[in-house]
């Protein structure tokens, strides 16, 4: 069972890097052999909630810290997971296949634990055809469009303040070439609510790593606790095979090679096991491995140092000439947004809404 961090990093205490590092790497092996962390570790990282899970799952009685850090939490994740059963019985009803992932499948596949992180939205993935019932059926629900959203492969929602980020792709296709509709062939029912699905082990942590990349390796610890859990239940041999076919080596191995730095030697081992020329290896650890080793908990990059990351992650050197002018255009500032998919006018009436 394990943690996550806030949602923004600006929070966290100003701990040195190098202590970063080094509390993540003790709070990862201990978490591998049972063991109690390190409480500064803990306070470094910013995972007070966490440290009452764990402190309640060892018998002891929390600090008062570290109950109210978890009752923040607690307070913040309850209405989530209310409007998340209800999306998800709205698209059921709609006939819509819906995948929950990230964080809040996190708190049921690893966690177990509603109070144990704090997070900011909603992850559903729909299928492209999908995309116009889907929204469709929120409208009617009373879910509110944010009709200035940009994005190339997510539409979102608010409702009772809570984001839905509704997405048909999991990132730009011109990065990877994602099987979405193998991903939902797989999925299995979520715990969480009547007709909502969930990834399947290998596919979770296939999903976890080319999350990774959307912020270019400028990740909290909690990434790769959570990648340290998710390795344990995925067959790792499939896991190769299919990065290979969705083109995204470069992303499984910089995940699994950064999670090797950390002290897994596991993930290590796979890492050395990617099929991939050495001296792409080399070139990725010179770069996104140490960029990732040194950007633990803090800020995302700039825009352009961004651009960098994300173009050197990219396994087919032709995807480049198309990702580069399509992510510029996205930038643009005076860029329309996109319209809602379904091309006749929504049922519900919808407006702009500024969402976290």
């Amino acid at each position: 069972m394990y943690p996550l961090l806030p949602q923004d990093v600006r929070s966290l205490p100003a701990v040195p890097g190098s202590n970063r590092r080094n509390a993540t790497r003790q709070l990862l092996a201990s978490l591998r052999t049972a063991g109690a962390p390190d409480s500064a570790a803990v306070a470094d990282l910013g995972l007070e909630a966490f440290g009452c899970v764990l402190a309640r799952r060892r018998g002891e009685a929390p600090t008062p810290q570290l109950a109210q850090r978890y009752m923040e939490a607690l307070a913040n994740n309850i209405p989530l997971r209310r409007t998340l059963r209800e999306a998800a019985a709205v698209l059921a009803h709609a006939g819509v296949a819906a995948i929950v992932y990230k964080g809040q499948d996190y708190l049921e596949r690893i966690y177990g634990d509603l109070g144990a992180r704090s997070m900011a939205d909603v992850d559903l993935l729909v299928r492209e055809a999908d995309l116009g019932a889907a929204e469709q059926a929120l409208l009617q629900a009373g879910f509110i469009a944010d009709l200035d959203c940009k994005l190339i492969h997510e539409r979102k929602f608010c409702k009772n303040g809570v984001a839905i980020d509704l997405h048909h792709a999991l990132l730009q296709p011109a990065r990877m070439r994602i099987d979405h509709d193998e991903l939902f062939d797989r999925a299995t029912p979520s715990t969480i609510s009547p007709g909502l699905l969930m990834l399947e082990a290998t596919d979770a942590l296939l999903v976890h790593c080319i999350n990774q990349t959307v912020k270019g390796y400028s990740l909290p610890a909690s990434s790769y606790l959570e990648l340290q859990a998710l390795i344990e239940h995925a067959d790792m041999p499939e896991a190769l095979r299919r990065g290979a076919r969705y083109q995204m080596l470069s992303t499984l191995f910089t995940s699994l090679a950064v999670l090797g730095e950390l002290g897994h030697a596991r993930a290590a081992e796979w890492a050395e096991r990617m099929p991939m020329p050495a001296r792409r290896k080399l070139a990725l650890r010179a770069v996104m491995v140490r960029f990732a080793m040194h950007a633990i908990a803090r800020e995302t990059p700039g825009r352009a140092t961004m651009l960098a990351l994300k173009v050197t992650l990219i396994d087919e050197p032709l995807a480049v000439l198309r990702f580069v002018p399509e992510w510029a255009f996205w930038q643009l500032p005076f860029k329309a947004p996109r319209a809602l998919a379904n091309a006749g006018p929504p049922t519900t009436p919808t407006r702009p809404h500024a969402l976290s």
